[in-house]
């Protein structure tokens, strides 16, 4: 552990064990100073790939992203200024306001909802690699930023889709967390850094409460390292940049009229819901990490893709152990490295924590993946650990080729011994993680093909229902709001649940639009429940059967409204 601890360079600037290894591997051809650049080729490969999917529809939108794309269309429109996502009482909709020029300028297609999110990922990709290099090392930064540049369906849809509190949320976490290490390593220039960091906790607060562990993380770390250079002023801009960014929740809350967010939220968390904790461990842990980190094949994970669950564990308490034992060496600089260091793996245990004692760890362990999303900011924290071991191989084999060169020759201990097959470990280690990445993405580009083929039946639905001049209709919650956006309101959908009983309506003038219409539309899943519900049980829904075709995978039932008789009026 005493090995690991850092040491303080005379220009000021953090020196640590990461760097020492970059100088070893500076001596094989690789300079510090070319670390930015390989750090941005690896970036834009990111971005170029995930610009690529944007353009192809990979991967499909869903209803939330539908309604996002609602609301950036009424706001472009300037008919609705939503402080929340349609239909609930928390989570922001900043992202629909950024948006909403695109949308309008460009029309409802996803990839004008998605660019938004891409330029989120960009600037993720920069925070994080300013984060890793202020914290760890250059080369390290570059090591971190390859990890991120892959992207499987999991990670792919978290960070494009653009339904907003993933991308933007993940972004403003990483940022938050710069900020936090940049106030606690460089106290000078705290004025303009409090103001940015209270505006990005209170936007998190305000958009997504899943990253509120890294709020959590980021306040005992400016509190605890950085109180003795904290002044009244300063509190006083951190905390104005903090109602800035969360007003619109603190506006909206201090309606009489409206429901209280916390009370709505702390409703859903799901905590106390019945699931044995075993299932909330394997869904969190075995399933959940692997599908976050982006090692896993779309919507499933591989027996052999779980592998990295239990190790992700263990290189997190390997992070801590040695963040800690440097904790207790260090003069006051290393102090405050390692405790910045520290809130990161906070951020990481505590969203593990968070997502173990929620129920859909072990009810949808496969799509509530998700909520792991923002763990993703302290992945440098994680991989530290891997990174000193396999970077010592490389520093011990430059030192003996060194060591052979000049005649000299050094017997090996069983500790060394020790320490060489530790870091033989670590490389092979890595090695595996970017297989394990590669094959990932390998697997969502190899399953593009059935993604496309579900792009092609939305928009052969969205057609006929506009050549059919169908503009009312019913249909399933994960169908509505695509059909609603995509055909710019053409269409307008209430939603139904397997039953046909009404289903949650995210955006509720929709519903009594379509039950005001003459002229209605089933449109259910081809071979599904509610398809063959509606066959036996139509008659009773007060609707007359028009027609009925399929496109795109769905049954399409035209139908025509049954009204009640008018009450006659006699003369008396």
């Amino acid at each position: 552990m005493a090995k690991l601890v850092e040491r303080n360079s005379p220009d000021g600037r953090v020196g640590n064990a990461g760097e020492t290894a970059a100088g070893s591997t500076a001596g094989l051809g690789l300079p510090k100073s070319l670390a930015c650049r390989a750090a941005a080729v690896v970036g834009l490969a990111g971005v170029l790939y995930r610009a690529i999917l944007i353009a192809v529809d990979v991967p499909p939108a869903n209803s939330d992203e539908g309604t996002a794309g609602l609301a950036a269309l009424h706001i472009g429109e300037g008919r609705e200024w939503p402080t929340f996502f349609y239909g609930q009482d928390y989570m922001g909709t900043f992202y629909s306001y950024l948006a909403a020029p695109l949308v309008q300028v460009f029309g409802t297609h996803w990839w004008a909802l998605r660019l938004p999110a891409l330029v989120l990922y960009a600037v993720f990709l920069v925070l994080v690699f300013r984060l890793t290099r202020t914290l760890y090392s250059s080369w390290f930064a570059v090591f971190v930023t390859g990890v991120m540049a892959f992207g499987s369906d999991r990670v792919v849809k978290d960070q494009i889709i653009g339904a907003g509190g993933y991308s933007d949320v993940a972004t403003a976490v990483a940022g938050l967390m710069l900020a936090s290490a940049l106030l606690v390593l460089r106290p000078a220039k705290r004025r303009t850094t409090l103001v940015v960091w209270g505006l990005l906790a209170g936007y998190i607060v305000w958009t997504h409460w899943l990253a509120l562990p890294y709020v959590a993380a980021a306040v005992l770390l400016v509190a605890w390292v950085g109180r003795a250079g904290m002044t009244i002023r300063g509190v006083a801009l951190a905390v104005c940049g903090f109602l800035l960014g969360a007003a619109p929740l603190i506006v909206f809350n201090l309606r009489l009229d409206r429901p209280n967010s916390f009370s709505v939220l702390l409703s859903l968390s799901g905590a106390t819901e019945p699931a044995a904790w075993s299932d909330r461990l394997h869904g969190a842990v075995i399933v959940g990490l692997p599908l976050s980190s982006g090692l896993c094949a779309p919507s499933r994970c591989a027996t052999w893709q779980l592998w990295w669950g239990p190790t992700y564990l263990v290189l997190l308490v390997a992070a801590t152990a040695i963040a800690v034992a440097a904790l207790r060496r260090a003069d006051d600089g290393e102090y405050r490295v390692h405790a910045s260091r520290l809130a990161l793996i906070a951020g990481a245990a505590m969203t593990l924590a968070a997502y173990v004692a929620s129920s859909s760890s072990a009810m949808t362990p496969v799509e509530s993946a998700r909520y792991l999303h923002y763990g993703m900011v302290s992945l440098p924290a994680v991989l530290w650990p891997l990174w000193v071991g396999a970077t010592a191989l490389v520093g011990r084999v430059g030192s003996s080729v060194s060591a052979d060169d000049g005649g000299i020759r050094r017997r090996v201990t069983g500790r060394s011994r020790s320490r060489a097959f530790l870091a033989a470990g670590c490389v092979t280690l890595a090695g595996v993680l970017f297989a394990g990445l590669s094959i990932a993405t390998g697997q969502l580009i190899v399953h593009r093909s059935r993604y496309a083929g579900q792009a092609d039946n939305e928009q052969q639905l969205v057609d006929s229902l506009r050549t059919t001049g169908v503009g009312h209709v019913y249909s399933g919650y994960w169908t509505c709001n695509r059909l609603a956006y995509r055909s710019r309101e053409q269409v307008r959908c209430a939603v139904l649940d397997d039953d046909l009983s009404p289903g949650l309506d995210r955006y509720r003038p929709y519903r009594d639009q379509v039950r005001a219409s003459a002229r209605v539309a089933y449109v259910l899943p081809a071979s599904s429940a509610m398809s063959d519900t509606f066959a036996r049980s139509a008659p009773t829904l007060g609707v007359d059967v028009v027609s009925r075709y399929e496109v795109g995978g769905y049954q399409v039932y035209v139908c025509h409204t049954r009204r009640p008789p008018a009450p006659v009026v006699t003369d008396r």
